[in-house]
């Protein structure tokens, strides 16, 4: 019988360009995209940087299954600088290690 590990997370890989490696500036670039989006309920969604690389050319958050789609959304809509570029992403953090970039 095949056991699911279920998760209540998203695990995401973002590019950053410019490289920030700044992790209050990432965060910050979040919640400015989420609030732009979605207004100031929305801008303080519970958000972790789990990893930045050393260049600040890429980072990797986790975020509740329900609230991943509405990021995706609002990093895409975003202007706001550094620029976030989804990567990867999935339910399954190691599943996040399969891109060119070593993490």
């Amino acid at each position: 019988m095949a056991r699911r590990l279920v998760s209540t997370y998203r695990y995401i890989r973002f590019a950053v360009s410019p490289p920030c490696a700044d992790a209050l500036t990432l965060r910050k670039t979040i919640q400015d995209a989420l609030g732009q989006s979605f207004g100031l309920v929305s801008s303080h969604t519970y958000v972790d940087l789990l990893w930045i690389s050393d260049e600040g050319t890429a980072v990797v958050v986790r975020i509740g299954e329900n609230d991943a789609p509405k990021l995706l959304a609002a990093v895409t809509a975003s202007n706001a600088t550094p620029r976030l570029s989804l990567v990867k992403e999935s339910s399954f953090l190691p599943a996040l290690l399969s891109v060119d970039a070593p993490i």
